[in-house]
């Protein structure tokens, strides 16, 4: 074991041996707080391409499973709309609550992570990308890992590419992956984080336009592949007792479009759900958990009750919307790909940003 784990594997044992991991589930549970989770995508295993996508996205359906049963062990687990809707005041609960989202709608939470809720017959709040479900479309991330793992890509950039008109941090991290022969998705991870932090949408467009284009490849890339929910999917989870959300439209940045843009995808997700699902949406999940004060202020206006970002917006609770802030969970919050260890699990937990009370 790596030295930082270990030394957190270490303090998640010292948590219970010390009663520390008690005592912070009593806090939660007197003070009516909750913990929110963050989940993206359950694969069956853990390997170099992980399915495309980056290692903070990925959760193997093993390590979910037994995530599921330490939650359920040490929480209640509900909705978001329970929580809107309970009116029982801070110290009467003998445990804490904590909600299961998932972001972005993809194919794998009914193919993998529905069963398993089921079967511990645990409810889960889902948020979608509207233009994604029932598509064939691809993150452009995922094309991103594709086209390095699964290519000659590498080869082509040392020698028919250049890529002036990218940032410097963005040059640099292609250079790097220009030397390397066999690629995984974590060697990705760089690239793609530098990429979403300096690029507009249109230039991620046209860089994965070029990288497609120097390995003869035309986009789809998966022609044959349905990363995503569709509509069926989507209802069937709501009629098993999942909440659906919005996670907007593209799933662009909304901080990064016009104002008027970005008021239009935080609609017409709306809309598009309840059209096809029934029943009220009433959370939104910034993408990238990206927000603005305004941003926040026409999620109110557009009926949204809840709004998960990163950081607290100014004035959030005032602008009649309640802002959630989640954990991220992935594989290796508490394995490696093959072993599991609760201890890491609760060095995790206990870090958890503490949720407004209901």
């Amino acid at each position: 074991m790596r030295p930082k784990r270990l030394a957190k594997a270490l303090l998640g044992q010292a948590l219970v041996r010390g009663g520390f991991w008690q005592r912070r589930l009593r806090t939660w549970a007197e003070r009516n707080a909750v913990v929110i989770l963050t989940y993206h995508r359950v694969t069956d295993k853990w390997d170099e391409t992980l399915d495309y996508s980056q290692p903070g996205m990925v959760v193997t359906a093993s390590t979910f499973e037994r995530q599921v049963a330490i939650l359920k062990e040490h929480f209640e687990v509900v909705t978001l709309g329970a929580l809107l809707a309970d009116g029982t005041s801070a110290g009467q609960r003998t445990r804490p609550r904590c909600v299961i989202t998932f972001d972005d709608g993809w194919r794998d939470n009914y193919d993998q992570a529905f069963p398993i809720l089921r079967r511990h017959n645990l409810p889960a709040t889902v948020f979608l990308a509207t233009d994604f479900i029932g598509s064939d479309r691809a993150f452009w991330h995922t094309e991103l890992i594709y086209l390095f793992t699964r290519t000659e890509l590498s080869r082509s950039l040392e020698e028919t590419i250049t890529f002036r008109t990218y940032p410097g941090p963005v040059r640099q991290e292609l250079r790097r992956l220009a030397k390397r022969e066999r690629l995984g998705a974590r060697d990705l991870d760089p690239l793609i984080e530098t990429v979403k932090a300096l690029c507009d949408e249109e230039v991620i467009e046209e860089l994965v336009h070029t990288l497609s284009e120097a390995v003869r490849l035309r986009r789809p890339l998966f022609p044959d592949r349905k990363f995503f929910l569709d509509w069926d999917q989507v209802r069937a989870m709501a009629t098993a007792g999942f909440e659906i959300g919005s996670h907007g439209c593209s799933h662009r940045i909304l901080t990064r479009l016009p104002a008027d843009t970005a008021n239009e995808e935080l609609v017409r997700s709306k809309v598009e759900i309840e059209r096809r699902v029934g029943g009220k949406v009433e959370h939104f999940a910034f993408p990238n958990e990206a927000a603005s004060e305004a941003l926040v202020t026409a999620a109110a206006s557009a009926e949204y009750r809840t709004a998960c970002f990163a950081e607290p917006v100014a004035r959030g609770g005032a602008l009649g919307i309640r802002p959630l802030r989640r954990l991220g969970m992935h594989e290796q919050v508490c394995s490696d790909g093959r072993s599991f260890d609760e201890s890491l699990l609760r060095y995790w937990l206990f870090r958890a940003p503490e949720g407004v009370p209901a």
